[in-house]
Formats: structure tokens, sequence, C-alpha cells
């Protein structure tokens, strides 16, 4: 697969199972690095200043899908905090909440994650996952020992790419577990629409919800109406603001990284608002199987139709 980007006019090969997407790039008042490039970033326009466009294998990370949804007024009210990580920005955010998370830039499906937070002792303690998908649960009395977690080979001059700090959102049930939701969203003739959308609960008290680290997935109607202990009502305006979110953010990204398809994490905070975690540009299907066929159907048929234009 080729992909030409509309501002250079270079070529870029893509992985044959990536979607078509194309780089269009915006700017932010900030200098950072990803994945070793440096990225001059402004409010209008992403300049890269290396003298090469290329699309990342993992497609958008987290720290531009932030900074695109920040600077949208229609989506800057439903994304948590988020900034690069550095020890000075984890220990100001730790400060500011409850607990944290810690996510790598590109990686996906529950690996390099971590929920940190201090004890009133002064330990800071994480748990989650580490790169290779290794689960992890400690406290330390220095939070360099966290670091050494996130970059396990500085020492030899390689770190482990790059990673950003998300305000933790409590997104729990009133019986205190850990859920989520992911909402499918494709675009077909030019025209946003919703795929489908399904739960995921935590089994397991490590707080990182993603069913390749042992989550369930039920679907939404289970997960508000009986573990979110919704009624109908209330029930129905949250499917609502989800699928409104969605399409906006889809939007959004879109028209900087367009991609035909997209899957959306969102949290549920105390007040019942979705909080949008993630944007996926090449997001699976297979938990819909699990729960509803016909679902899993529906979302197949549409790209069907959308190879055939």
């Amino acid at each position: 697969m080729i992909l030409k980007s509309e501002k250079w006019e270079r070529f870029i090969a893509l992985p044959r199972h990536t979607y078509p997407c194309k780089v269009n790039l915006f700017t932010y008042n900030t200098v950072t690095s990803i994945n070793g490039e440096d990225y001059t970033i402004n409010t209008k326009e992403i300049k890269i200043s290396y003298n090469e466009v290329r699309l990342l294998k993992n497609g958008l990370g987290k720290w531009e899908q932030f900074l695109l949804l920040k600077q949208n007024p229609l989506t800057t009210n439903c994304i948590p905090e988020s900034t690069l990580y550095s020890l000075e920005n984890l220990i100001y955010l730790l400060n500011r909440y409850e607990y944290v998370y810690v996510k790598h830039d590109s990686t996906g499906q529950g690996r390099a994650i971590y929920k940190v937070y201090k004890r009133k002792d002064g330990h800071y303690c994480f748990n989650g996952f580490t790169m290779q998908g290794k689960e992890i649960n400690k406290c330390v009395a220095a939070i360099e020992d966290f670091h050494q977690v996130l970059h396990p080979y500085e020492k030899h001059g390689r770190l482990s790419g790059n990673y950003i700090i998300q305000e933790g959102v409590m997104s729990l049930t009133p019986n205190g577990d850990s859920i989520s939701i992911r909402v499918h969203v494709q675009n077909l003739k030019g025209k946003w629409i919703i795929g489908g959308i399904y739960g995921r609960i935590a089994t397991e008290d490590h707080g990182i919800v993603n069913s390749n680290r042992g989550s369930q997935i039920i679907s939404i109607d289970e997960l508000l109406s009986v573990y979110m202990m919704m009624d109908n009502t209330k029930k129905d305006k949250t499917i609502d603001s989800l699928k409104k979110d969605s399409i906006l953010a889809s939007e959004v990204i879109a028209s900087h990284f367009p991609c035909r398809e997209y899957g959306i994490d969102f949290g549920i905070d105390h007040k019942g608002k979705p909080l949008l975690f993630e944007v996926n540009t090449t997001p699976s299907i297979s938990s819909f199987a699990k729960i509803d066929k016909a679902i899993w159907k529906k979302i197949v048929e549409i790209r069907k139709m959308q190879n055939k234009g």
C-alpha cells in the first residue's frame, strides 16, 4: 500500500494491515520528541523537523491525539488532562490527582501502561503491565525507581520511547469496579456512523481495563443498566453522548490523520459524564463477535462497502 504526503510530495510505504490513512500535520507551541524524532508543534499545523515524512507503523500517537482533541472547542471538554511524561510532570500531577496513568505513546493491547499514586507515607505505588506485557505491582520510596521501570536501558543510552501522563478518571461502577467503553466508528461515503459499542469491566484489581489484560467484555446495555445501575432515561442519554462525542472526535482526528474507522475508548466519571481516553486508528473488532454476532457482521459489511468505494 502506498501513501502520498500532500505536503511534501513524498511517497510513504504503509504496512499492508494498516487502513488507508494519510499524513496531515498541525502546529502547537512546543517541541517534543516522538520515537526518537523531533517534532515542532503549533496550534495549526505540525511541522516535522527532519527531512523525511514518515507514517509511524502504530498510527497516531496518544500525545498527538491529545493535542488535536484539546485544540478543538468541540472536544476539549471531553478528554482528561494529559501531558508528556517527565519526572517533574509526574510529581506535579500526583500532587493534583489521587492517581494518574502513565502510558507509552504508541503501544496498545494494555502494554506499557501503569496506574500510579502516592501514599500518605510518601511512597510511590504503581501497578500495570510492562512493554512485554508482564504484570507489575510495586511501591518504592523514590519516584526515580519507577522511571527505571519505564526506561530500563537508559543507562546504556537507550530509551523506550515516549510516554504520556493522563489524569486518573474514576471510571467506576457503584461497587467500585473499573470500567471502560469502546465505540467503533466507521466512515461510509463521507459520513461517520456508529458501527457498534460494547463495555469492559475489570475482573482483576490492577486498574487496567483492557480485554487483553483480563477485562470482561459485555454489552453496553448490560454495563449501563446492570453494573452502572442507570435507568432507561439515563442510559439512553449516556449512549447518545458517547455516539455524539465519538463522531466529533473522529472528525477532529480525521481532519489531520484520515482513516476509514476508529476505535474510541471512554470512561465515565463520577458525574456520569463520558470522558475520552484514547482513539485507536487500527481497531480490532473481535470483541464484538463475543457479545453480538449481528454487530460484528454489520461492521464487516460496512468494511466491504468501504472497499467498493
